[in-house]
């Protein structure tokens, strides 16, 4: 078994760390707590990867999630 740490957008779950596992595993998800932005950026900038996935074009939903955010918060 393995535990990774992930963060939840209320569609996908993007994992803050990579994995060796094989496609088609099974996997148990708990929900934890609500993140704010700010948490999210530091637990993503505390990991030596964790910007990585932005190089995936598909990942430019997180990228106006976070313009909103910073819009919100002035």
């Amino acid at each position: 078994m393995v535990a990774v740490r992930g963060i939840f957008n209320g569609l996908n779950i993007q994992l803050l760390e990579k994995v060796e596992i094989k496609a088609n595993t099974m996997v148990l998800v708990t929900f934890l707590e609500e993140v704010s932005p700010e948490s999210e950026l530091r637990e993503m900038t505390s990991n030596p990867n964790g910007f990585q996935f932005w190089e995936n074009p598909a990942e430019d939903i997180y990228q106006d999630y976070f313009e909103k955010m910073r819009h919100a918060n002035g």
